[in-house]
């Protein structure tokens, strides 16, 4: 009764599992098919956003698994893109939350990035970095080689953003060695820009060039893999204005125009994107003006200018100003000038252009001569402010490091703490468990010992067995040597003397004579014969060991029936082999069936034990499930078979494995 209970019970909690498990499968797959309405057709921002909210809320029923969190992560993505930056925040907080109680580390470091990259985006770059910093952690614990290259690339833009340009190209060339070996071409790119404008910050303009040329480079790979045209084409623009200020900086003004124009031929540049063609245009008449070319400078200054203000790109009008009160000096309209560079100043502080600030105080200082001595003043106070402004960014950004370094330091003595704990528990565990197994050791060696006993036992019986046969024999054989002796000293020798008398005989029987001497001839030759039969039998007879085998074969008995067979040569001249060969000859078959009856399984074993020319050969052959040689740690059963062939100098050799069964051999003369 109480079984028929315990059945029932069983049951009815795997019916209940069941179907819990059946109505979550059934939940998921409802929001995998809300997921994709939304990206079956565009929405609009706002109805998007509902619908993001709305799957947000459902999939709070779901299972916290690695399903519902890579949802999870594609609406976070959205609502990045839908620049909902708050809501972006919030789910990228909940995911690191879900991933942290599921262990899971990829999804841990993912959602640290994601929040990264919203700080980033908020320009709150130390916040940024250190998030970079702790996932990029993650990342190498994990040793997921591409998201180290990309955080470790995003660090790096971080450091050029905060004006810690030997830095930012350090960790840029760090990332470049990580994504160069998995061959991505994008990030690369990112990589070889990245290193060249840092490099273009700290004056190396030679190296500068070099990587803007593997950049443009990269990009063509992209085109051949066919990767977004319209990405493609920002980028080469932006590597050709950034390589054209370059050779501004060089005063190689004929090469920065070449390149500008480039860019400007671009198909549909001016309606397609028009931030980078006002930046061309600017930077187009400013190398114009510098080169001397005065055609249409105003013209292409004043055209940048109008387009960065339609749009609203502050650090892009800044340029344009100071690039047009440059224009007014080089016009010798000096009042114009000082205007548009005034206005540029302002504006450079709003937006904390710190290049923007100094470059147009130094305008101001040099040209205008009422305020000359204020504005070196604020010159060199702003200077001296930016300089510790970037060394303190420096230290800040080191400190960040440091601070995820012992962070992570910290984790890994708790963790070390906790490792120990298990350790301690595991010593314990195995203290109790090697107790547990002395104790079962003892009983077993007990075991052994009666068996190694009762063996010994058998082996002395066996022995005792072998020298009353070997008595048996040797008196058997004293016999037959008496009796050939006799038939050959007594008989023979008495009636060669009787024939030799009778041919001695002086009769004039000679037939009959003749006819005795050749009848005792005859009866001379059958004695003779019959005595060296004698003689072959004691030295080719000896069934000993064979019938001994034959009742051992018969004794096998075991669990799996398996049928043994016994085969012997009979041409093999047992009376050649010495007794204690024959013992261990013995036990070798007798090892071999017993290995086999323990461990093989077979349906059928056989014995054979044939002459090859001058060698006997010992075959003991299973179809049983066998084992492998190389893993198999060899006792002693194994061990005496290779002893007792060694004994009998012989070679031994064991041929198994789990499909064709076990077979051993031994060859010896």
């Amino acid at each position: 009764m109480k079984l028929v209970i315990v059945m029932l019970t069983s049951l009815l909690l795997l019916l209940v599992s069941c179907k819990k498990n059946k109505i979550e499968n059934e939940k998921s797959s409802d929001v995998l098919t809300f997921f994709k309405k939304t990206e079956q057709k565009p929405l609009k921002a706002d109805i998007e956003e509902k619908y993001l909210d709305t799957l947000c809320q459902k999939l709070q029923k779901q299972h916290n698994d690695s399903i519902t969190r890579n949802i999870y992560f594609k609406i976070a993505f959205k609502f990045y893109n839908l620049n909902s930056l708050d809501k972006y925040l919030n789910l990228s907080r909940k995911i690191n939350s879900l991933s942290v109680k599921d262990n899971d580390s990829s999804h841990i470091a993912k959602s640290l990035y994601y929040i990264g990259d919203y700080y980033d985006d908020k320009s709150k770059l130390d916040s940024a970095f250190s998030y970079y910093s702790q996932s990029e952690k993650i990342y190498k614990k994990i040793k997921d080689t591409l998201n180290i290259g990309k955080t470790t690339l995003y660090k790096a833009g971080i450091l050029y953003d905060a004006g810690n340009f030997t830095e930012s190209e350090i960790e840029a060339v760090k990332a470049l060695r990580l994504l160069s070996k998995i061959h991505n071409t994008r990030l690369v790119y990112e990589c070889y820009n990245l290193i060249a404008i840092s490099l273009k910050e700290l004056n190396n303009y030679k190296k500068a060039l070099e990587y803007f040329g593997l950049a443009l480079k990269q990009l063509e790979q992209l085109e051949r893999e066919n990767y977004s045209e319209q990405k493609i084409i920002k980028s080469r623009i932006s590597c050709y204005n950034n390589m054209g200020a370059v050779y501004e900086r060089l005063k190689n003004y004929q090469s920065g125009i070449y390149l500008y124009n480039k860019g400007l031929q671009t198909k549909d540049l001016k309606l397609n994107y028009p931030k980078l063609y006002a930046m061309l245009l600017n930077n187009l008449g400013y190398s114009k003006m510098k080169l001397g070319i005065n055609k249409n400078i105003k013209k292409l200054l004043f055209e940048s200018l109008r387009i960065r203000d339609s749009l609203q790109i502050l650090p892009g009008i800044v340029s344009s100003k100071i690039k047009i009160g440059e224009y007014y000096l080089n016009e010798k309209d000096t009042v114009r000038a000082l205007n548009y560079i005034k206005e540029g100043y302002i504006l450079s502080k709003k937006i904390n252009s710190n290049y923007d600030i100094l470059y147009s105080l130094k305008l101001l200082t040099e040209n205008d001569s009422k305020y000359k001595t204020f504005y070196s003043n604020l010159y060199i106070k702003v200077n001296d402010s930016i300089q510790n402004l970037e060394r303190r960014t420096r230290n800040k950004f080191a400190r960040i490091a440091y601070e995820t370094d012992q962070v992570e330091e910290q984790n890994e003595i708790l963790s070390k703490k906790i490792v120990d704990v298990f350790i301690g528990s595991g010593i314990i565990v195995l203290l109790l468990g090697g107790l547990l197994l002395i104790f079962r050791l003892k009983s077993k060696n007990q075991e052994l010992i009666f068996i190694k006993e009762q063996q010994e036992s058998n082996e002395k019986i066996y022995q005792l067995m072998l020298f009353q046969h070997s008595e048996q024999e040797q008196a058997r054989n004293e016999e037959r040597n008496r009796i050939s002796m006799e038939l050959h000293d007594g008989i023979v020798n008495s009636i060669f003397t009787t024939r030799f008398n009778l041919m001695q005989l002086d009769s004039k029987a000679i037939a009959k004579k003749n006819q005795l001497v050749n009848e005792l001839e005859k009866v001379e030759n059958e004695i003779r014969k019959v005595s060296h039969n004698l003689q072959q039998n004691l030295l080719f007879e000896d069934k000993t060991l064979p019938e001994i085998l034959e009742n051992l074969i018969e004794s096998q008995k075991n669990v799996f029936n398996t049928k043994f067979y016994l085969s012997i040569d009979k041409y093999i001249d047992w009376s050649s082999i010495t007794n204690n060969n024959k013992i261990h000859i013995y036990r070798i078959i007798q090892e071999a069936l017993q290995n086999s009856n323990k461990y093989s399984k077979a349906e059928k074993c056989c014995v054979f034990i044939f002459k090859t020319v001058d060698t006997i050969t010992i075959r003991i052959w299973d179809n049983g499930i066998g084992f492998n040689l190389k893993k198999i740690k060899q006792g002693n059963g194994l061990k005496n078979i290779r002893e007792r062939a060694k004994a009998i100098n012989g070679m031994c050799r064991f041929y198994s494995n789990e499909v064709k069964g076990t077979t051993i051999e031994i060859v010896f003369k």
